[in-house]
């Protein structure tokens, strides 16, 4: 178990007093933005269909072990992913689908991945920002805590970081319009070569072309079957996840077989519909767009030749 605080700033001093109405939302808030955040770092989404896994239960089986007066500092503990499942999360477990040191995600509570997530949006450029819409909506959720008669909402005891996370009442409308910002899932086609596979865990990845590396996941995957594609060109169909800047976030694979020459039209990452360009623009001078009629006749005759015909008219 790991220790944690989740402290209301600026509450009266000296003594314990704040709506229970509020303890339950500040608490409740953590929750479910740790729930989300833990799914999408293991399983790509933070929402998915179907009963919630037994085991992300149990992480986010949170005890609150202290309530302090003043700025109401409530101290908690929280296990570890390893402890909640040696196996899954154990050495050579499941690592997480989006960062490089994936080794340490069973090392992780599942407030300390949401508290990573929440330093990103306040610390980070969009795009840098690993997350999905239901993910982003959990942490306005609970930026929104801060605005509730308290000077912001601070986290400590966060894995790999020093100083406390805070996190104060106008971070609420920047995390909502990134949420906003996001480009929704779309169907989508993608060429590359089978570079990570899996037997224990659905995490996949795909090298493109230029060089990037697309995480993906399927479900229910043969195992035998993709050791026969690892290496060699494939073309995945499924539904493309977009980080709030436009970039690929990764792909929910559907199918995946051997590419052929035409799939050739797919080795790139695929664009959101929302940020395709409606139309390619064209430098302009002299000679073309509208500079190349604005204040011209457009017929061949001379002045002198127009200036007769409208003395003609008159």
């Amino acid at each position: 178990m790991n220790a944690h605080t989740l402290t209301l700033l600026g509450g009266p001093h000296g003594e314990l007093r704040l709506p229970a109405s509020l303890l339950h939302e500040a608490v409740g808030a953590l929750l479910d933005g740790a729930r989300l955040a833990t799914r999408f770092a293991v399983e790509g989404q933070s929402v998915r269909n179907g009963p919630r896994p037994k085991w992300l239960d149990a992480a986010c089986a949170v005890d609150v072990t202290g309530l302090t007066p003043g700025s109401a500092v409530i101290a908690m503990e929280a296990p570890t992913l390893v402890e909640v499942d040696p196996v899954k999360f154990g050495s050579g477990g499941q690592r997480s689908l989006f960062e490089d040191d994936g080794e340490n995600l069973g090392e992780q509570t599942a407030v300390d991945l949401f508290g990573q997530i929440l330093a990103s949006l306040v610390e980070r450029s969009a795009d840098e920002i690993v997350a999905d819409r239901a993910l982003l909506d959990g942490c306005a959720r609970f930026a929104k805590v801060s605005g509730e008669g308290f000077d912001g909402v601070q986290l400590d005891g966060l894995r790999g970081r020093a100083e406390p996370l805070v996190i104060a009442a106008h971070h609420v409308r920047e995390i909502e319009l990134l949420r906003d910002e996001t480009p929704p899932s779309q169907a989508v086609r993608v060429s590359g070569t089978l570079d990570t596979i899996s037997a224990s865990n659905a995490n996949v990845a795909l090298k493109l072309k230029d060089g990037a590396t697309v995480p993906a996941r399927m479900d229910n995957h043969d195992p035998a079957e993709l050791r026969t594609l690892f290496g060699k060109p494939v073309v995945v169909s499924g539904v493309a996840h977009y980080r709030p800047s436009g970039r690929l976030l990764m792909v929910n694979v559907e199918s995946i077989g051997k590419a052929d020459a035409g799939d050739v039209l797919f080795e790139t990452a695929p664009l959101s519909r929302e940020r395709l360009p409606v139309a390619a623009p064209v430098a302009q001078d002299e000679s073309s767009g509208v500079s190349a009629f604005f204040g011209t006749w457009p017929g061949d005759e001379s002045d002198e030749e127009l200036l007769e015909a409208l003395a003609a008219i008159e």
